[in-house]
């Protein structure tokens, strides 16, 4: 196994060859296992530990990977020819696989450039500022497997019903906050649209007014005071229980020791 992984750079930043990170973490975590031959078989929990996420999330992306052409799936069986735990081969016509097969080499102090790095620079820019096209259903959905993951049927129905009771701009920046939070889940953003739609936030001017407003708002201490100032009855109620029971360990501590009267008798038994 090579100490290293060479990944071309418009794989690495390219958005739109995987669904989501974690499958983009598994491919390349697969490569790095992969021999002469491209075969890898790390289990699943292996990759689960590597990336991190659950097995689930491991198997989703697996599956992806295979229907996309990135990997191919290859049956392994013991001496006795039952079946054991798969193996996935990388193909050798994706950029990592054909880089690792070839042992191509790159002169030292001269990066590889992709001829697409110049597009995926433009990508970057327009996911700042969504063009006039990127606000339409397809586009958030684009947003949405770029920066949270796979998007699944059910998820595209809900994003259809928020889509005409909300607004783009709305699911855009719930999609940008659970990103910016490393929150890649849909229930996430959906509370996070929930909220917004709740407020009446719906124009990009007043949601960014909302979030000015919420930074320069001064942090309110908690405390256990109600609003007349008096503690919570459970509060009391402790405070009396341990003030009642040091009473206690000091009226038994009291009668442990003995006064002077005692104190003498003993003495005088001693001598």
């Amino acid at each position: 196994m090579q100490p290293y992984l060479r990944v071309e750079h418009h794989l690495l930043r390219d958005g739109t060859d995987f669904s989501s990170v974690h499958e983009k973490m598994i491919y390349l975590i697969l490569c790095s296992y992969a021999g002469q031959d491209g075969l890898a078989f790390p289990s699943h929990q292996t990759l689960a530990d590597a990336v991190p996420c659950g097995k689930t999330t491991v198997k989703t992306c697996l599956q992806t990977l295979v229907e996309k052409g990135w990997i191919e799936k290859a049956e392994r069986f013991d001496r006795h020819g039952g079946q054991t735990s798969n193996g996935y081969r990388i193909c050798a016509d994706n950029p990592v696989g054909s880089r690792q097969q070839g042992g191509q080499t790159t002169p030292a102090g001269v990066a590889d450039r992709a001829p697409e790095e110049k597009g995926v620079k433009k990508q970057i820019l327009k996911k700042e500022s969504p063009s006039p096209t990127d606000q339409g259903i397809d586009g958030i959905i684009r947003s949405f497997e770029t920066e949270i993951g796979r998007i699944t049927p059910s998820i595209r129905n809900q994003l259809g019903q928020l889509f005409d009771e909300t607004s783009p701009p709305v699911i855009h920046h719930a999609i940008e906050q659970a990103a910016a939070a490393n929150v890649r889940n849909w229930n996430y953003v959906k509370a996070i649209i929930t909220k917004l739609k709740q407020q009446n936030l719906l124009t990009p001017e007043q949601i960014n007014r909302h979030e000015a407003e919420r930074r320069n708002k001064p942090v309110r201490r908690q405390t256990n005071r109600s609003a007349s100032g008096k503690l919570p009855d459970w509060v009391e109620r402790e405070r009396w229980q341990q003030q009642q029971a040091e009473r206690e360990q000091k009226r038994r501590f009291e009668q442990a020791v003995p006064d002077q009267t005692e104190l003498n008798q003993l003495l005088a038994a001693l001598i």
